[in-house]
């Protein structure tokens, strides 16, 4: 089975869907903006406890922002 990575793009997502910017989100992490625009741009990832606060931050799961291995995209 292909391993689940960090997905830049459904973090950019769900953090627009919810209508936080970058700066907003990361003074609720304690971080910079600078390191949200890093996770977004796939520059790098961040740690699982990290990510856990994005979750938590944006009310979601952390496996929203996981990529789907292709087998689970198709539909049966």
């Amino acid at each position: 089975m292909p391993a689940r990575t960090f997905s830049p793009d459904a973090l950019r997502r769900i953090r627009r869907e919810r209508g936080v910017t970058q700066v907003k989100l990361a003074a609720k992490l304690g971080r910079t903006n600078t390191n949200v625009s890093g996770y977004e741009n796939g520059h790098f990832a961040p740690s699982l406890v990290t990510l856990a606060a994005i979750a938590d931050a944006l009310d979601a799961s952390m496996d929203d922002f996981m990529t789907r291995p292709a087998h689970e995209l198709v539909a049966a």
